[in-house]
């Protein structure tokens, strides 16, 4: 609300009644807004856009524990001092507080509609300090200049807001306009609040059908491990450089392990996807319910931020047919990471027999010996994630992690073993596309 001059001009007569108060204190209740306490009156000075005013009031607003640093220096330099005169300045909406502080100070309050501001001058007029450095530099007042009044506009003609027959009490005109600006922000606010509420519902809206066409979207995990587990059952029949294999499109730059693999993790991110994509859904059409209904949802349930990712692990986790979790280390530098720094003493060391290949990692506690279905499991695994991987059958080695050493400028991955046993293992491609769908 833009507070018409004719209508300032009646609010500033009036104050001309506090001549000879004394500033009891100085108070900054938000970043443009201050009191002046002049017992038993309170002068609120509100330089926020579109409701700029200089006004008596008689319900200010709260009064933060901790005044900003600009408050503060206010309350330095006025309080204790006596009002001498409260008048406007030219012909604009800028009014000038004259208090003696045993030397005259100067408040200049520049109640503009947009871009308000607040100058301390000191007894030559020149600008000790300022609310808003830009705006004093830009109508060439900035600190340690002697102000001028900037050139006031061309005003058009205004409508006052004030009635005509005001009751006659003191400061009747500057209660009415505090009455009106605070009205008019009030219904500002509800505006603001009903946008934002409507935004909300959009937003809503506009989510759940991303989330309902997400879940159209996914493939069927059951259709994927199918032609998983038809890659794996000719395995030895894929090569790089494959674009299709029986029907499936392979990409020509992947190995055969590769292409398995990323079949079976697509098959994986399918599975795991549609329960939580329905969860969600179920959760924002919950969420859209409460907010038609007017409550406001928490912006962390409207976000789709997850945690944090995970430092990278050098090393891939399964899970056996028995629920342990089994550790396949990701290359060279990954193996020797994995089995000398990750696994425990105690925990089972497998490696395919004689021929290069992933470390694979059985955790296990103090004495605990390990399950058959996870031994085998883990073997399917080092079998896989070797150069054996094509073999029908296979040698594995495994003996506890403490018998595991690394020879001295030996190359990444290389390690040596003892008190090692052997088991001979069959490959099954049930039990391994099994583990593939475990993968985390």
């Amino acid at each position: 609300m833009r507070i018409p001059l004719k209508d300032l001009k009646r609010a500033v007569a009036e104050q001309a009644g506090l001549a000879g108060r004394f500033v009891d204190n100085v108070y900054q209740c938000g970043p443009r807004t201050f009191l002046l306490k002049l017992k038993p009156e309170t002068l609120l000075i509100d330089l926020e856009p579109n409701r700029a005013r200089v006004v008596v009031t008689d319900a200010p607003p709260d009064v933060p524990p901790k005044p900003p640093v600009f408050g503060t220096i206010l309350r330095s330099a006025l309080r204790g001092g006596r009002v001498v005169r409260i008048a406007l300045l030219g012909e604009d909406r800028i009014l000038g507080i004259d208090v003696d502080c045993g030397g005259p100070r100067r408040l200049v309050v520049e109640a503009f509609a947009r871009h308000g501001n607040l100058l301390l001058l000191d007894a030559d007029g020149t600008v000790e300090r300022v609310l808003d450095g830009d705006a004093a530099r830009h109508r060439g007042n900035p600190v340690g200049a002697r102000y001028t009044l900037p050139k006031p506009p061309k005003i058009p003609e205004e409508t006052s807001l004030l009635a005509a027959d005001l009751p006659d009490t003191p400061f009747a005109a500057n209660h009415a306009l505090d009455r009106l600006a605070k009205t008019e922000s009030e219904a500002t606010e509800e505006k603001a609040v009903e946008a934002a509420g409507e935004k909300v519902l959009e937003r809503l809206r506009k989510t759940i059908s991303a989330v309902e066409r997400e879940i159209g979207d996914l493939p069927d995990p059951a259709a994927l491990r199918k032609q998983g587990e038809l890659l794996l059952a000719h395995y030895g029949e894929l090569r790089q450089g494959m674009k299709a294999f029986q029907g499936l499109v392979l990409d020509p730059r992947h190995t055969p392990q590769e292409s398995v693999d990323r079949v079976f993790e697509a098959a994986r991110k399918a599975e795991r996807a549609r329960p939580a994509l329905q969860k969600r859904l179920e959760e924002l059409r919950g969420l859209l319910s409460r907010a038609e209904a007017g409550e406001a949802p928490p912006e962390a349930a409207l976000s789709r931020k997850g945690q944090p990712d995970e430092p990278r692990r050098p090393y891939k986790v399964f899970a056996s047919a028995d629920g342990r979790r089994i550790l396949v280390g990701k290359g060279g530098r990954d193996n020797d990471e994995t089995t000398l720094k990750v696994a425990g003493p105690n925990d089972l060391f497998l490696h395919t027999r004689g021929c290069p290949g992933a470390h694979v990692i059985v955790p296990l506690d103090r004495g605990e010996e390990v399950p058959e279905q996870t031994l085998l499991d883990a073997a399917t695994l080092a079998l896989h994630y070797s150069k054996m991987r094509t073999a029908a059958a296979g040698e594995i080695s495994y003996t506890p992690r403490r018998h595991v050493t690394k020879p001295k400028g030996a190359k990444p991955g290389l390690v040596q073993i003892s008190h090692e046993k052997v088991l001979r293992l069959r490959r099954e491609p049930d039990r391994l596309a099994r583990l593939l769908m475990t993968a985390e």
